[in-house]
């Protein structure tokens, strides 16, 4: 049996689909959530079971070594559990992105963060804040500790958590064998690379022909896909303002992530470019009205340093839409191995507006799209997961 330590999210639906398909009976999906509390999981297979509950632990009491268990988001708490597995049971994480890279924070944050970015982490993120109330000492001593005894401590725990974790890990399921050559750079590990991808359903409807309603003779660029310091946001606001004269249109997403994050970031970007410019998306969107919204995007500007919004990237390439990607992300770098169109945003500034804003041509288009489906092999996932999960 196989055993997928799952989040509540957006992909798991169709992920459950795609393992039956490959071993039909054959999977248990128990997901850390409370089902009253679940948003995006709709599948009747699925088990809420929060891990920490009696209800998680009689669901996995019977796992063995002819067993296997897959983490679906590796939190502390699937890390914990797969280290009290005996060492027979084989055990696979799917790589989302956030859960290993940025984890612990304090050891890989100048490989991820923008130099200007990394400070805004560092001060507002990385550490609970002091509360400096003398009226309130209890209070300044807890949250003092928190940040200068606690943290550290904590830290180091998660650290050599992970350093076990990966030394026992038997499966690393992506679809970047780039994101796989991480973990062997920053782990002692014998991982074995297994090739998957999640469905992120990016193509446009309408037999390919894009919708759009964009407003005539202004450049449309969307920028980062979340509000999540890790966009780098203010090393792209930077960038970009050599162009604020210009006939331009931002379309921000900071309807996920942190809302605190999402208003320091739509305050500088109405601050150098003006409110006309700035269209900051704050609240949520489904994925349809999402994609439509896409179409009327001209450039797609993603200045992520880590493997990051793989499916607003992939749904811009299959619209023909110019894709600006930072030269230390995973997906520009394997990209780049298939000679799909992309661009480097560290070479925006020594660019000219008409340079930057010139689309893609049609038979490039058509060539990234035939080198997407070789990249994104849907009968080449679903072998690979008949043999894993059979």
């Amino acid at each position: 049996m196989n055993y997928h330590l799952m989040i509540d999210d957006k992909f798991i639906n169709d992920f459950i689909t795609d393992a039956e398909k490959a071993a039909p009976g054959n999977n248990i999906y128990i997901i850390d959530q409370h089902l009253e509390q679940a948003a995006h999981v709709k599948s009747p297979l699925a088990r809420f079971a929060p891990y920490h509950t009696p209800a998680f632990q009689e669901l996995v009491k019977g796992i063995g070594a002819n067993d296997k268990v897959f983490i679906h988001w590796l939190s502390e708490s699937a890390v914990a559990f797969v280290l009290s597995l005996p060492e027979a049971v084989p055990a696979g994480v799917c790589f989302w992105g956030g859960d290993i890279v940025e984890i612990p924070f304090s050891r890989f944050k100048r490989t991820i963060y923008g130099p200007k970015t990394l400070k805004y982490f560092e001060r507002e993120e990385e550490r609970t804040k002091v509360e400096w109330n003398l009226l309130k000492p209890k209070l300044l001593f807890k949250t003092f500790k928190r940040r200068y005894i606690k943290y550290p401590k904590s830290e180091r725990h998660i650290a050599t958590q992970r350093d076990r974790f990966f030394r026992r890990l038997n499966f690393f399921l992506n679809w970047n064998e780039i994101d796989h050559q991480w973990i062997h750079q920053h782990y002692t590990t014998n991982v074995t690379l297994k090739y998957f991808f999640y469905n992120v359903n990016p193509q446009p409807d309408n037999n390919g022909v894009a919708y759009t309603k964009k407003e005539p003779g202004v450049t449309t660029i969307l920028l980062g896909n979340s509000a999540t310091s890790t966009n780098n946001h203010l090393e792209a606001l930077e960038a970009l303002a050599k162009f604020k004269d210009e006939p331009i249109k931002l379309v921000i997403p900071l309807n996920y992530g942190s809302r605190q994050y999402g208003d320091w970031v739509e305050q500088k970007a109405v601050a150098m470019f003006g409110r006309e410019k700035v269209n900051a998306l704050r609240d949520f969107m489904n994925r349809d009205d999402y994609y439509r919204l896409l179409d009327e995007v001209d450039i797609a500007f993603m200045p992520h340093y880590r493997s990051q919004a793989v499916g607003n990237t992939l749904a811009m390439l299959y619209r023909g839409k110019k894709l600006f990607l930072h030269h230390k992300s995973s997906v520009y770098q394997l990209f780049k191995r298939y000679d799909v169109n992309v661009h480097d945003v560290a070479n925006v500034p020594n660019m000219t507006f008409d340079a930057f804003k010139t689309a893609t041509a049609p038979e490039e288009i058509a060539k990234d799209i035939v080198r997407m489906e070789t990249i994104f092999d849907t009968g080449k996932k679903m072998q690979v997961l008949k043999e894993l999960l059979s």
